[in-house]
């Protein structure tokens, strides 16, 4: 124990960063899967599919089937990267199996997420005092999403880093008046809108920082390094649409049109996500704090307030979608409130009170982050795909939906192939898939049926076995993680479902179509 604190009080960075890596290196060895959609369908599934030749969302304007192309308003910048990440992996390194590229992966996305922590603490010791720099960095090390979050293929979280960069390359120009920090912070203000576009809200808020501190030359050799990294991140849109800015175009337009097609949600919300993802009452803490001594530290406040008033503002939200902000709240909201309380009078006679929700936030927290951290998430989609991996007399599936209006996308980056699956929905079900006219390859025929939901399997099962004229043999079933079914629990919106996988037996000469609607 002497030890431990002698190192923590000679050097707690490196202590911090330590205790950060441990968490999310637990994440990188359990937590298998992915959170959501966009973490996964958009980067791994896209990437992957492009170094086996395919185009798996035809993004890419040869791939389209309509007659004229339009980008689909992704950036190709952090998809980009994986793509030679992958491409390394498997054609330079020899590795096939999914898995163990997901273990990689999640490696370098802990290592990369560090610099969260280190920038979080440097800025904060340089602006207030060691000791708040040992809590924030703490908390952005262990707090309960963290570790979890910063192994995902998130753009929201992996977009945060250079944002810390550009605060404190704003902080060492304002110390020694050199010009290279600030073509530096441009630097990194480019890399992070290239990964992550609403990031600009950020470039715009130190845009103004600048102008309000008359720092017109550090404004624009800011202003043109932005531009500049940004446009590289971009230039990928010059070689596949023939014009500068493509996808950023068709992302600003798609948004501002589809503004409220997904969700429409009360400007408040945000509040209540933040308030709720720090923990109570510390959380309550941070949110004062940030906005008592904004003038103090406008740098991190002018920034990082624009980008949550124009999310707030915007129809269309996601609780993710406010995680660059985060740190920024964390960090000044521990320096006002620190501030804050040294002048209460309040709290200066309930230190007790005070320790005590402390005590509390860092229970909570530490039952959270144990819970949170090794958890599999989607663990039954992904298993049961691997499973059909290694099935050697695989050919094609159904994805069984005839319940359902619309079929479910299975992650096919740990199946390993990338043909067109069939499946079928309530409105076309499997007599319709057997009935299909035109003759399909062989090499593409179905002899595995996944059942992706739970609601009515027998019934799926008979009219299936009914309108397909076959049998279908259980030959796997995969559970759920404990995740994926308290998630469900609190919200059954949440995806959380045993997959069940038959065989398809006794075909009697069915031959299906490429018809419209047949397959994916």
């Amino acid at each position: 124990m002497e030890k431990i604190k002698h190192y923590w009080n000679n050097y707690p960075l490196q202590s911090i960063l330590v205790i950060g890596f441990f968490f999310r290196l637990i994440s990188v060895i359990f937590s298998k899967g992915f959170g959501m959609f966009d973490d996964h369908f958009l980067v791994i599934e896209a990437a992957q599919s492009w170094v086996d030749h395919y185009d798996y969302n035809r993004w890419l304007p040869w791939n389209q089937t309509t007659p004229n192309p339009q980008p689909d308003g992704h950036s190709f910048f952090y998809v980009g990267i994986h793509y030679l990440l992958l491409w390394f992996f498997q054609n330079v390194l020899g590795i096939t199996d999914p898995q163990i590229k997901m273990y990689i992966l999640r490696f370098i996305h802990a290592i990369y997420s560090l610099l969260i922590i280190s920038l979080g603490y440097k800025i904060t010791e340089k602006l207030s005092n060691q000791n708040i720099a040992k809590t924030v960095g703490l908390i952005l090390a262990i707090l309960w999403l963290m570790p979890i979050l910063s192994v995902r293929n998130l753009v929201e979280v992996v977009c945060i880093p250079p944002l810390l960069a550009v605060a404190w390359n704003f902080m060492k120009y304002e110390e020694n008046n050199l010009n290279k920090y600030m073509l530096l912070a441009g630097t990194m203000i480019g890399i992070s809108m290239g990964i992550r576009y609403q990031t600009g809200a950020f470039a715009i808020g130190f845009g103004i920082y600048l102008l309000l501190q008359q720092r017109f030359k550090a404004a624009l050799l800011f202003g043109f390094s932005g531009i500049l990294v940004f446009f590289v991140t971009q230039s990928a849109d010059l070689f596949i649409w023939k014009y500068p800015f493509a996808e950023f175009q068709e992302y600003v337009r798609y948004n501002i049109e589809h503004k409220e097609t997904y969700f429409n949600r009360p400007w408040y919300m945000y509040l209540g996500t933040i308030a709720g993802l720090l923990v109570p009452p510390v959380s309550l803490f941070m949110m004062w704090g940030f906005g008592y001594r904004w003038k103090k530290y406008l740098l991190l406040v002018l920034p990082s307030f624009l980008f949550f008033a124009l999310h707030s503002y915007f129809p269309n939200k996601q609780e993710r979608f406010i995680l660059p902000f985060v740190p920024f709240l964390i960090i000044v909201g521990l320096m006002g409130w620190d501030a804050f309380k040294n002048n209460s009078k309040f709290w200066e006679t309930r230190e007790k009170l005070y320790n005590g929700l402390w005590k509390f936030f860092w229970i909570l927290n530490t039952i959270l982050l144990l819970f949170i951290t090794p958890a599999y998430t989607k663990r039954s989609q992904v298993e049961a795909m691997y499973w059909l991996r290694s099935q050697k007399d695989y050919v094609n599936m159904v994805v069984e939906s005839s319940h359902r209006d619309e079929y479910r996308n299975p992650p096919k980056f740990y199946l390993g192939h990338w043909k067109s699956f069939y499946y079928t929905t309530k409105k076309n079900g499997a007599d319709w898939l057997k009935n299909q006219q035109t003759i399909y390859r062989e090499d593409h025929y179905p002899n595995y049926l996944v059942m992706l939901e739970e609601e009515h399997v027998d019934e799926r099962k008979a009219r299936f076995e009914e309108g397909f004229e076959c049998e279908l043999d259980l030959v796997e079933v995969v559970a759920p993680s404990y995740i994926d079914a308290l998630l469900h629990w609190l919200n059954p919106n949440n995806e959380n479902f045993t997959v069940r996988i038959y065989k398809i037996k006794d075909h009697k000469n069915v031959k299906l179509a490429p018809a419209d609607g047949a397959f994916s």
